[in-house]
């Protein structure tokens, strides 16, 4: 039997995340406005991305089940919160080289991803539910990262501190290597690529991850259905 509060809970996360997308597209076709000479290419691309990402909030979301809907939540939550919150931190220290920085943000989400997996199999005792939680988690941090990072892009644009952040990520280094005559247009495109390939590659991460996790889900419900017959 369902709990109402499940429910609803599962109910908030699915619009919070079709708002989020929607938000998302927004940022998008902004980054078009803001800088006219981006190539059409790379707006479409991330905005067929996102279109993907709201056809399955809007059509699977509400066909899982409210307790697997809630992990996604909780997970995808935690998940995208260590990514802005690497942004963020980023504008606020200015850190001369964020390398390390990147290694450990990447380590705990697919952290979280493998984890989401293993819970929501263990909870469910089925594989497929495990897999499905860890795409959802995906899916739902991608849409957070993608909002925050084009956020702060677009507030701190041409700021002496956005520079600084360039500078430690190494922006400026690609676009002397690029060949490319603008850096406003370099630096859209680079967001817009760097959208779209995180969007994509995230949830088919999340799936490999996410087996690995489920089969030691099930793994450890045998175990302890073994104990408990012994």
């Amino acid at each position: 039997m369902k709990s109402p509060d499940k429910d609803n809970s599962s109910a908030i996360i699915q619009k919070g995340f079709l708002w989020g997308v929607l938000l998302g597209l927004a940022l998008v076709l902004l980054g078009r406005f803001l800088v006219p000479t981006t190539d059409l290419l790379s707006v479409v691309g991330a905005c067929l991305v996102l279109i993907v990402y709201g056809l399955v909030g809007y059509f699977v979301f509400p066909k899982i089940h409210p307790d697997v809907l809630v992990l996604v939540g909780v997970f995808g939550l935690l998940a995208g919160a260590i990514l802005a919150g690497e942004i963020l931190l980023e504008y606020a220290l200015l850190p001369k080289d964020n390398t390390g920085w990147g290694v450990i943000e990447f380590g705990c989400v697919f952290a979280i991803f493998f984890i989401s997996g293993l819970v929501a199999a263990y909870r469910s005792k089925r594989m497929r539910v495990g897999v499905l939680a860890s795409v959802g988690t995906a899916m739902l941090s991608s849409v957070i990262w993608l909002i925050i990072i084009l956020l702060t892009f677009y507030g701190f644009r041409d700021t002496a501190r956005q520079g600084l952040v360039f500078m430690a990520e190494g922006n400026y280094a690609d676009f002397a290597r690029s060949g490319m005559k603008d850096f406003n247009t370099f630096v859209m495109e680079d967001f817009l690529g760097a959208g779209f390939f995180h969007l994509l590659l995230a949830p088919l991460i999340a799936a490999v991850l996410g087996v690995v996790g489920a089969v030691l889900g099930i793994g450890m419900v045998r175990f302890v259905s073994n104990k408990m017959g012994n």
